[in-house]
């Protein structure tokens, strides 16, 4: 099927679509799943359960952008499979990490699209992917990066982890890294 509305949409740049498409939401259901581990009893991290709950909606709404965005240019959207996420720590720390590295993932796989978007001449999805994405994921690594610099300060467990977990619940991430 050949849309009307496509024009100057590169196909590589289609295809990367498609792929940060599925990496964000590769990202929802790992953040569902650092979810479920804060939550599980043996944890019992309501505060960082509550966070990465809504980290996962924030990917996929990213998700539901891009391929908004797709339709919108005259691409095809195109739904791949998403491997089943870690579902095991070693701790909210090494989680808290994990979800970091992901970010920086993200942010290299986004910096690699508007590269190509520049490259085609493609200026209006380079400057939505400055102004929306690449502007949010630099505030996402800088907020978990200050998470794991608050999990590192207070010893990763014990007392400091429940008093920061208790302020991230009832008091929100910015009360807990200065944002």
């Amino acid at each position: 099927m050949t849309s009307l509305a496509k024009q100057n949409f590169a196909s590589v740049v289609e295809d990367a679509v498609n792929q940060q498409i599925n990496l964000e939401m590769i990202a929802a259901h790992t953040y569902l799943a650092i979810a479920a581990y804060m939550g599980a009893d043996a944890v019992a991290l309501p505060g960082f359960e509550k966070y990465f709950r809504e980290q996962a909606q924030e990917e996929r709404e990213h998700a539901q952008i891009l391929m908004d965005y797709q339709n919108r240019r005259g691409g095809r959207v195109i739904i791949q499979t998403i491997p089943a996420p870690t579902s095991e720590w070693q701790s909210a720390k090494n989680a808290v990490e994990s979800a970091l590295q992901l970010e920086k993932d993200v942010n290299k796989s986004l910096l690699r699209i508007e590269s190509l978007a520049e490259e085609h001449h493609d200026a209006n999805f380079a400057n939505i992917l400055r102004s929306q994405f690449l502007k949010e994921q630099v505030h996402s690594i800088a907020e978990i990066a200050k998470l794991v610099t608050q999990l590192n300060r207070v010893g990763g467990d014990g007392l400091g982890l429940y008093l920061l977990d208790q302020t991230l619940l009832k008091e929100g991430v910015s009360a807990v890294v200065g944002n």
